[in-house]
């Protein structure tokens, strides 16, 4: 076996758990929207993580802004998401991963349905061995 294949085994390996590791949290994210439970989505969050949210247009950086955000947003009633479309890269120098793609909200406002595609890019880093999320942007689909 040359050097080049043994060298790349390890972080093959690696890479897998954390895409593995990456792919979960984002579905864990979806599955928390949906209980509308506002402290329980923002431990999904890393205490510095930047939220570009879907239906605001303020950049939240804190704790404090991104529950102003998520107080409002997960008030929705009914709210789901579904995610359709995701693509990944996992950093070379590991340990963050980037998934992007596109997902749809689902809510009732004032009794009507409403529907929002939008797309997503997150950031996710292993942080004292649990994957938070460090970015994420959200936009309505043009």
């Amino acid at each position: 076996m040359s050097a080049t294949a043994t060298n790349a085994e390890p972080y093959a390996d690696t890479e897998l758990a954390c895409l593995a590791g990456a792919k979960a949290a984002l579905y864990r994210w979806a599955a928390t929207v949906a209980t509308r439970d506002v402290d329980q989505v923002l431990a999904l969050y890393a205490p510095d993580a930047i939220l570009v949210p879907t239906l605001s247009n303020q950049v939240r950086d804190c704790d404090d802004s991104r529950r102003n955000y998520f107080d409002n947003f997960l008030a929705n009633d009914g709210l789901v998401c579904d995610i359709q479309v995701f693509k990944k890269r996992v950093s070379r120098k590991l340990g963050t991963v980037v998934v992007g793609g596109l997902y749809t909200f689902v809510y009732r406002d004032s009794g009507v349905q409403r529907v929002v595609p939008a797309r997503f890019l997150f950031t996710f880093e292993q942080i004292d061995d649990q994957w938070l999320i460090t970015g994420h942007h959200s936009s309505i689909e043009a």
